[in-house]
């Protein structure tokens, strides 16, 4: 009898232990049931503010680069980058973007110079270096008074975070061929855009012939660069040696219609060489200085004075000179926007 009373003692105590472990196991699995969950809403909660955070920056970037590309030609005297032109056009950009769902209201656009060296984003005021290169930069922002408030989140106010601040931000500067070095290769002819415009994208180069005698006022005109120089010393010594100062984009040349025959036949020195040419507006007809639209390289195949007067060759597209800022390619006859984050 008494082994049987043990027997039943041991069944209660064993019984009341696996309740025990039975409840233990429930609390456990509640607890990890809790986690999962968390994590599941933070990562609902997450992707939608990535998804967000990266609607901001491309917006940032379209309207950067948009912008970028109104900084030139330049304007003013002395001419400077267009920054009034850079700043609205960055803004309308920004504004045909959404994010979240709703489209963009608002942005924050400055413009200045990006030091190469520093990193930096400096005032529009100072003395730009080969170093310092016209920038756009856009901040486009998702928080409270900007393109709808902060983002809403659903399952964080849980944790007691209900919203969050989001912005992506853009910068974009004038790279490519905006700058000659002194005693560069710029050759003191002028060549008009719609010259460039009609050989630039033929494969293969096309040659053709340009000076005073050809394409009417169309074909180039010389010139002195930056100073007001109406003689042919001055170009002869510019054939021979090159710009004697830095050229930019936005610069204003001296331009100076006329034959001047003897210049042609100088110009046979640079045979079988690659020269860089300004790019300017069309009409050459008279003295006077035009702003320098941009560069095209051009490869001398021939050259005659008399009663010919042209220079013959054909555009190429990738000549390298890393004496520039940023060492730009001379080949893109027009400077190019290029992000730089």
């Amino acid at each position: 009898m008494e082994g049987v009373m043990k027997i039943k003692q041991l069944q209660i105590r064993l019984t009341g232990r696996r309740d025990d472990e039975s409840g233990s196991m429930a609390v456990i699995v509640a607890l990890l049931l809790v986690v999962l969950l968390s994590m599941s809403a933070l990562a609902v909660d997450y992707g939608h503010m990535a998804w967000v955070q990266n609607e901001l920056k491309k917006a940032a970037d379209a309207g950067a680069l948009a912008g970028a590309r109104f900084l030139v030609p330049y304007v003013g005297t002395p001419s400077a980058p267009n920054w009034s032109a850079a700043q609205t056009k960055a803004t309308d950009t920004v504004l045909l973007n959404f994010a979240d769902g709703q489209a963009l209201t608002g942005c924050v656009v400055e413009y200045g110079y990006w030091s190469l060296t520093a990193k930096t984003l400096q005032s529009s005021a100072i003395v730009p270096t080969s170093t310092d290169l016209p920038a756009i930069q856009v901040k486009v922002s998702k928080a409270g008074g900007a393109n709808g408030g902060a983002l809403k989140m659903f399952f964080a106010p849980i944790f007691g975070v209900s919203t969050k601040d989001l912005s992506g931000q853009g910068m974009a500067v004038i790279s490519g061929p905006a700058n000659i070095p002194p005693h560069g290769d710029a050759f003191p002819l002028a060549i008009p855009k719609i010259l460039v415009d009609q050989y630039w994208n033929r494969e293969p180069p096309v040659s053709f012939q340009i000076g005073s005698a050809y394409h009417d006022l169309d074909g180039g005109q010389w010139t002195s660069f930056l100073v007001d120089a109406n003689d042919v010393p001055t170009i002869r010594d510019l054939i021979a040696n090159g710009n004697p100062s830095s050229l930019k984009v936005g610069d204003n040349i001296w331009i100076e219609p006329g034959t001047k025959t003897t210049l042609y036949d100088d110009a046979t020195t640079k045979i079988g060489q690659t020269v860089i040419l300004p790019v300017v507006d069309t009409d050459l007809s008279t003295h006077g200085y035009t702003p320098i639209l941009g560069f095209a390289s051009f490869y001398i195949e021939a050259a005659a004075g008399g009663s010919d007067k042209y220079i013959q060759g054909h555009l190429v597209k990738q000549v390298v000179d890393n004496a520039g800022a940023g060492g730009p390619i001379f080949g893109t006859f027009l400077p190019t926007a290029k992000l730089v984050n």
